[in-house]
């Protein structure tokens, strides 16, 4: 597993120790489903003191058709846990990846009720 971490500045590009918050991102799940690629991150942000502070996942499929790799994220709340992530994730690339968004183009947040909804209409 990968484990990378990144230093954020907060006040204006300051170089001192500490205002600086450190978050670290760490894959804890890359596996491959209908032929694209699922990859969860977990991703770890600290205080200002070092001890945790959020807690997040990330998910991107990985679509492998048309001859290159064209990542996806799929856009999930990221407090879902592991195993309704990768679930969901499924789902949604059966019902063939849906990226509908509302009138202002912002993709649409998925949820358990409205992919069941989306796989029964």
């Amino acid at each position: 597993m990968a484990n990378i971490v990144y230093n954020k500045d907060i006040l204006n590009n300051s170089t001192k120790e500490s205002n600086t918050m450190k978050t670290t991102e760490t894959n804890i799940l890359n596996v491959v489903y209908n032929s694209r690629r699922i990859l969860i991150d977990k991703i770890t942000e600290y205080d200002y003191n070092g001890d945790i502070a959020v807690v997040k996942k990330m998910c991107t499929v990985i679509n492998y058709f048309g001859g290159g790799a064209t990542p996806m994220i799929f856009n999930v709340s990221p407090y879902t846990s592991l195993v309704d992530m990768h679930t969901m994730a499924r789902v949604w690339i059966d019902c063939g990846c849906p990226s509908d968004g509302n009138a202002m183009g912002v993709p649409r947040k998925w949820t358990k009720e409205n992919l069941h909804a989306w796989v029964a209409g």
